[in-house]
Order: C-alpha cells, then sequence, then structure tokens
C-alpha cells in the first residue's frame, strides 16, 4: 500500500466555510477516484506544529493506482483551485509504503 501525505498551509483571511468546503471537496475525491481506498482530511488541532493547516492522507493500493489518482480529472479540478484557500509555495507532500 501507499500513502501520499499532503499539508497545505491555510492562506490568511480565508473564511472558516471556504476552508470547510474545500475539505469537504477533498474528501468527496473517494467518490470520484475508484483507486482511493482511503482518505482522511482535517484542519490541525495545533496542539503539537502547525495549527493553520490543512492534511489529507490518501491511501492507494500500488503506484499505478497513485499515478491515476493524481493525473484523475477530479484531482486536477481540486488543485486548479488550491491557491484560493492554501499557499501554494510551502506544501509538503510525501509518499510512503506501508
Amino acid at each position: 500500500m501507499i500513502r501520499h501525505i499532503f499539508i497545505a498551509t491555510i492562506k490568511p483571511n480565508v473564511s472558516d466555510s471556504d476552508v470547510e468546503k474545500t475539505i469537504q471537496n477533498m474528501r468527496n475525491l473517494k467518490n470520484q477516484v475508484p483507486e482511493i481506498k482511503d482518505i482522511t482530511v482535517g484542519r490541525s488541532l495545533g496542539w503539537l506544529g502547525s495549527n493553520n493547516t490543512v492534511s489529507m492522507i490518501v491511501d492507494v493500493e500500488n503506484q499505478d493506482d497513485f499515478d491515476n489518482f493524481i493525473n484523475s480529472e477530479a484531482h486536477q479540478k481540486i488543485s486548479s483551485t488550491a491557491g484560493d484557500v492554501f499557499q501554494t509555495d510551502n506544501f509538503v507532500i510525501s509518499q510512503i509504503e506501508f
């Protein structure tokens, strides 16, 4: 299994409702991309580390499924609007095998 981890900093002055709408759109990727086995998206609680971020964790079976997810129309649509809510110069992106 491959786990894709994405962390984005929320832009200043973005409303909580816009952040929540984006989080819901990210969660809905599971309904649009069959390769996604599991997805978790949420706003940081701020207990340790960054407190103004959104994290997304996506599990897929293998690299082919990861490539299909990344290149999917649904992911491309989310990516194209990320700059409306997130600072795009400091994304943290990683994939691990587990």
